[in-house]
């Protein structure tokens, strides 16, 4: 029964936290411009998960260490993607993401005869970042934002001896603030770093919340580029008896689509 309650919260640590920081910056010339130019960015995380949840109280709170490889094979809808609009130094970004994991087993005893859990999570994020520094091989934004959080989470217990079916469901919203900052040095040719990092929650919905990235991008032709890396995301959200306490990390990679 803990395996089934563990995976039912793979779920909640697909979220991010400003994956648009995937969207890099452009390059110096598109500060001058008096147009704004758009970025469009698509993403995959191979993340593994270490932390405690309890996200269908009142179950109780499970120890969490989780592989890429577990997630995966009871992932069955995984959307992610990444938008920014740049106008001179400013920097308008959005996020969102959609997930669902749908584990299940058998249970020991002849009361019952399997769990099942869906659990599903939405993920939008807005911000707002300003270019403080840029010359020609680096660039400097600060800024902050919003990050809307909804849990959706399911548990049916089937029947065994006794004919006794069990359905719980606890669904959850929260607003977090962020503070981010973002810096993309040119490396030369077409390749260049992007090191990005936000922190939130200041227990004002999550108690905190926290990412680190770091990528390496390259660029082919005028619209594309292209980009490897390694990313981290903790939070802690309590609230009654469901708490969500982990640390998600894992490879990055991205595909950003410029004009």
């Amino acid at each position: 029964m803990k395996s089934v309650i563990a995976a039912a919260t793979v779920l909640l640590s697909s979220a991010p936290l400003l994956a648009a920081d995937l969207a890099s910056a452009p390059p110096l010339p598109a500060l001058l411009s008096n147009g704004p130019s758009f970025s469009f960015t698509g993403y995959a995380w191979t993340a593994a998960l270490d932390g405690r949840a309890s996200t269908l109280p009142p179950l109780p709170a499970a120890n969490l260490n989780l592989s890429f490889g577990d997630i995966l094979k009871n992932m069955n809808v995984g959307l992610m993607g990444a938008a920014e609009m740049r106008i001179g130094r400013w920097g308008f970004l959005a996020d969102a993401m959609l997930s669902q994991v749908t584990p299940g087993g058998s249970l020991p005893g002849p009361y019952f005869s399997s769990a099942k859990v869906r659990s599903q999570t939405l993920t939008l994020q807005t911000g707002v970042l300003y270019r403080i520094y840029a010359d020609e091989t680096f660039d400097l934004d600060v800024g902050a934002g919003l990050r809307f959080w909804n849990l959706d989470n399911e548990l049916k217990i089937a029947p065994g001896s006794l004919n006794l079916r069990i359905d719980h469901s606890v669904s959850e919203n929260w607003l977090d603030p962020v503070v981010a900052a973002r810096m993309t040095a040119r490396l030369g040719g077409p390749w260049s770093l992007t090191l990005a990092g936000d922190i939130g929650g200041f227990n004002l919905a999550s108690r905190l919340t926290w990412q680190a990235l770091g990528t390496v991008n390259y660029q082919w032709g005028d619209n594309w580029v292209f980009r490897a890396g390694y990313r981290a995301l903790y939070v802690d959200y309590r609230k009654g008896d469901l708490l969500y306490e982990t640390t998600m990390h894992g490879p990055v990679i991205a595909a950003t689509y410029r004009f």
